[in-house]
């Protein structure tokens, strides 16, 4: 009987005609003694299937093409009592059992239908409880009732919807949605709910985010079956919101089919699942988002210093992310988003950054926005910045599918680009446009979901570790030879582990893969603090009187001198504020000047100007400067860090203070590395 993470080993390993161990425990972070206890399990499940096992040799897992192709067609029928379900599933399992219960349930019941003991099934409700006090939700107990939530019902319906994402991110999480369906006899409402859904989507050409699609089906699939259910309470400023969407029309229809005693309100609910899973929406659709994308744009720019190329694809781009987030948090549907912590961990800076340039939309939602929301946010900006155009004699026409919605999308294509500088990339977001593309129009594909062509298909995922990199490289050079290196990584781990030793083996395969297949590898690599580009030599003091211009000159002087910069970046600088104005005023008496990359930036630097008397920026009293700080960023990365850093101490008022009473460098210097201490 297979477990879900032993499941999970068979399905990675599904996925690949071969891998070695150490790739394998470095992707699904396992241990030796993990694997070996992992792979025993797999292998016996299979036996019991009357299946090929999988084998080892040389340290390389192979796995029977027979195997694989029962994989590939779904033939490979598990059910839920042929799994074993992890305790951090158990709770929402037994959350959405009970949500579509259809009499009195009891400790019993879960314990029949989770195959535990009494006792670990009442442990599994304790956490549910907890889970449950989170969400404005009571997980209750009573003799006549049995088991059953209180709170209001969109409080429960918002759970629900988080129970069925979480299981859907995790191994075999459908199956275990649909033992729920199956233990009150009622799986045909899922086949029914999608077959109505699919014939009204595909009528009205309503395109829908595939993966957010699935767990709409599902969610109104568990709402059809579920008794006894409330009111709602929509007030009447939240229908006049829903009633002006282009969808809400759509909305109303599929409530009456799906619905027979729904009301009104059930109309609204649908309308605002629509809306939170739109692939794309029409820009005349909301007048005021696309403003609000806007906004968004120049927070990023200001709070980032990356003057932004093309802001109205961005924009574009953008507002087809922001139309669903915003009813999402505006309504408060909960945003599953397992890629959170790894992005936040990655991509710190950013995501910081991110946060901060939101600010517009939790003003016009009035609602805190979680970290998943800021994650995809996070993606979207990450994908834009990292999305360089390269420019090689030779290149192959790569279509990317990515079903997973914009912002996933788009960071798919920059790490590919970055993997791939010779393939020219589009992309396209389902299964039914590819369908239309002749092959002659492209060379090869990559894509999220499972597709068929006579073209090399890759199937990737969205975020791609340093294994799944690897691992692609070599797939795609099989298949394309021509771009070939002459060794690989597991050749240099052998020898490195062969003469000396390694402290951290999956440190160093991630920086082998980054030296040897990376594109732009010095790319934000280097990420220095503030305090290693404010030293001595860039932090200046000055009681001159001057006017704007000439405190530039002098701010920069240190960069031009280390030739960090050339001197056309410095009248860039003063040629920015000429056309666009004070931007570079941050408030405070602070002023950041920058101007882009390949106006003269030869390395990273900061440089650091006091000013005893304030310096009136375009000549205007109220833009009074009394510091100066250059930036000169190398890439849309590298300074991220320091920018971050700086950020920080300029908004803490007890540290400003102390920098601007400051009198030499070295009490610069020590306020910097206090502020990041801090």
């Amino acid at each position: 009987m297979f477990d879900q993470r032993s499941y999970k080993l068979f399905e990675e390993l599904t996925k690949h005609e071969k891998i070695t161990r150490q790739e394998i425990m470095m992707q699904l972070n396992l241990s030796e003694r993990q694997l070996q206890y992992d792979l025993e399990k797999v292998n016996l499940a299979l036996g019991n299937k009357d299946l090929p096992g999988i084998k080892i040799s040389n340290q390389l897992l192979f796995i029977d093409e027979r195997l694989r192709n029962l994989v590939k067609t779904n033939y490979l029928d598990i059910n839920g009592n042929q799994f074993i379900i992890s305790e951090q599933d158990r709770p929402y399992l037994i959350y959405l059992y009970t949500f579509i219960r259809k009499e009195p349930v009891s400790n019993y019941h879960f314990q029949l239908l989770l195959g535990v003991s009494k006792n670990t099934a009442l442990t599994d409700v304790r956490r549910l409880k907890e889970i449950c006090e989170k969400r404005n939700v009571k997980f209750l107990y009573t003799r006549m009732d049995g088991y059953h939530m209180a709170g209001t019902e969109m409080d429960k319906r918002r759970l629900a919807i988080f129970s069925v994402n979480h299981l859907l991110s995790q191994p075999l999480g459908k199956e275990i949605i649909i033992l729920a369906l199956k233990s009150w006899g009622k799986v045909e409402i899922l086949v029914e709910t999608q077959q109505i859904i699919n014939q009204y989507l595909q009528t009205n050409e309503i395109s829908l985010v595939k993966s957010r699609k699935t767990e709409m089906l599902i969610h109104l699939a568990l709402l059809r079956v579920r008794a006894g259910k409330e009111e709602l309470h929509f007030t009447n400023l939240e229908k006049q919101m829903l009633e002006r969407q282009s969808m809400y029309k759509h909305g109303k229809e599929l409530s009456r089919r799906l619905f027979l005693e729904g009301g009104e309100d059930e109309g609204y609910f649908v309308t605002i699942q629509l809306l939170v899973t739109l692939e794309i929406v029409n820009s005349q659709a909301s007048p005021t988002l696309e403003m609000l994308a806007g906004q968004i744009i120049d927070e990023f720019e200001k709070n980032t210093l990356l003057p932004i190329e093309d802001k109205a694809f961005l924009k574009r781009s953008l507002y087809n992310h922001l139309v669903p987030a915003f009813f999402r948090i505006t309504f408060e549907i909960p945003l599953f988003n397992e890629l959170s912590e790894r992005i936040k961990r990655e991509y710190p800076d950013l995501f910081q950054f991110v946060k901060r340039s939101l600010s517009p939309l939790a003003l016009w939602t009035g609602k805190e926005i979680s970290e998943s929301e800021i994650g995809f946010f996070t993606m979207h900006f990450g994908g834009y910045l990292g999305s360089g155009n390269y420019l090689y004699a030779e290149k192959l026409t790569g279509l990317i599918i990515c079903s997973n919605g914009l912002s996933s999308s788009i960071m798919l294509e920059a790490q590919l680009k970055e993997l791939f500088p010779a393939i020219r990339f589009s992309r396209i977001h389902n299964r039914d446009k590819f369908e239309d593309i002749p092959p002659t129009n492209y060379d090869v594909v990559f894509s999220t979901i499972k597709v068929e062509s006579v073209k090399p298909v890759f199937v990737v995922k969205t975020l791609l570790s340093q294994v799944d990199k690897y691992y692609l490289i070599r797939e795609v050079l099989q298949k394309f030879p021509r771009f070939d290196g002459q060794f690989t990584v597991e050749q240099l781990m052998e020898i490195i582990k062969r003469n000396t030793e390694v402290k951290d083996e999956n440190q160093l395969f991630s920086e082998l893969v980054n030296l040897l297949y990376v594109q732009n590898k010095n790319k934000g690599m280097n990420k220095p603090m503030l305090s290693e580009l404010l030293t001595k030599d860039t932090i200046h003091f000055t009681d001159e009187k001057m006017d704007w211009r000439d405190a530039i000159i002098k701010a920069s002087q240190p960069l031009v001198e280390s030739n960090k910069v050339q001197r056309k970046y410095v009248d860039s600088m003063i040629t920015n504020v000429e056309e666009i104005g004070a931007y570079i005023h941050i408030g405070k008496g602070i002023a950041i000047p920058h101007a882009r990359p390949e106006n003269g930036v030869n390395q990273l630097g900061i440089s650091f100007l006091r000013t005893k008397t304030p310096v009136l920026l375009l000549d205007q009293d109220n833009h009074k400067i009394d510091i100066f700080i250059c930036l000169a960023a190398i890439d849309s990365e590298a300074h991220l860090k320091a920018l971050a850093q700086l950020t920080k101490i300029l908004g803490d008022d007890e540290l400003l203070e102390a920098m601007k009473a400051a009198e030499t460098a070295e009490q610069v210097i020590e306020i910097i590395k206090k502020g990041e201490d801090k």
